[in-house]
């Protein structure tokens, strides 16, 4: 049995041992979190009519906890699955596994075990401003992972500098083989309002890539950049991307832009945004994204309304 189809089953398992002794330890009691994020777009693409449809975004549900086993370890743990509020058909409602793993957290960092973003995949470290939205940089970029059967490493942040390791543990040899085999890697460093990384996966569900990244808040001011260069197969395929916002008051005024081969070839795209911030957990958004390529008939722009609710 992989490990990641069976957490959910043994973390399930756990909590309803542990019930009898919630009323005496609320620490025992996860945390359930979700959000839910749809939109209503209108495509125009450059070959073809155009058309509109309501886009459920990656809304999910989830749980996740903490449980001290001493002074100075803790055991960590999360669920978390994709749902589609915007389905009709509720006979065909599924949920689609997102990051879910168990771990361990203390003095020494952070080590888990299931199914997570990879270290480059995290990497991004909210430069991507129309993140689950066509505008997303997985449009563009292969590095977009989330791999099962995981062990991440994550060290504490020493000096402003921060390490992760994963190894992919499938099957296919001996644990200590895998190790080295299918890994991801990165280190970021944080000075002041500047943060910088760099990252690179090896043979990573097929995908070898390096990136660099660096980003800079200052105030109401973001502004970031990402340079990947990935092996598609026919070999290496680079690409940057770029993007701002800027905070005022309850707006954030958005905008990116890439280019790349990786996905296709002549690959681009570009999104501007704002954001309407009704509290801390809600917003309305509107956006429009040009996508464009080699081949034309891909090129479309997109009109979008939006509401995000985090709960």
């Amino acid at each position: 049995m992989k490990v990641t189809s069976a957490l959910p089953l043994i973390v399930l398992t756990s909590l309803s041992a542990s019930l009898p002794a919630f009323a005496q330890d609320e620490s025992l009691i996860p945390t359930f979190y979700g959000k839910v994020n749809v939109t209503t777009v209108l495509n125009e693409p450059d070959r073809g009519e155009n058309s509109g449809e309501l886009e459920s975004n990656a809304s999910r549900i989830g749980l996740e906890g903490d449980y001290a086993l001493s002074d100075s370890l803790k055991l960590i743990y999360q669920a978390e699955y994709q749902v589609n509020p915007g389905d009709s058909n509720f006979t065909n409602f599924y949920l689609t596994q997102r990051n879910t793993y168990i771990g361990l957290e203390g003095g020494f960092g952070t080590v888990i075990v299931g199914r997570n973003d990879t270290p480059s995949k995290q990497v991004q470290n909210g430069i991507d401003l129309f993140n689950d939205l066509n505008g997303d940089i997985k449009t563009l970029f292969r590095s977009e992972i989330r791999p099962n059967d995981l062990i991440q490493y994550t060290s504490p942040t020493k000096a402003g500098f921060t390490a992760s390791y994963t190894a992919i543990i499938d099957g296919q040899d001996n644990i200590g083989d895998r190790l080295t085999k299918s890994t991801s890697a990165s280190v970021t460093y944080a000075h002041g309002s500047f943060l910088f990384g760099a990252a690179i996966d090896n043979d990573v569900v097929n995908v070898d890539s390096f990136r660099l990244m660096s980003r800079y808040r200052e105030g109401n001011l973001q502004l970031g950049f990402m340079y990947e260069s990935a092996n598609t197969g026919s070999g290496d395929e680079s690409g940057v991307f770029v993007s701002a916002s800027y905070k005022i008051d309850k707006l954030v005024l958005k905008a990116q832009t890439g280019t790349a081969d990786q996905k296709r070839q002549g690959g681009a795209q570009s999104t501007v945004g704002v954001d309407y911030n009704i509290d801390s957990e809600s917003r309305l958004f509107a956006f429009v994204t040009r996508t464009s390529a080699d081949n034309r008939a891909v090129d479309n722009d997109q009109f979008g309304l939006g509401f995000e609710h985090n709960f």
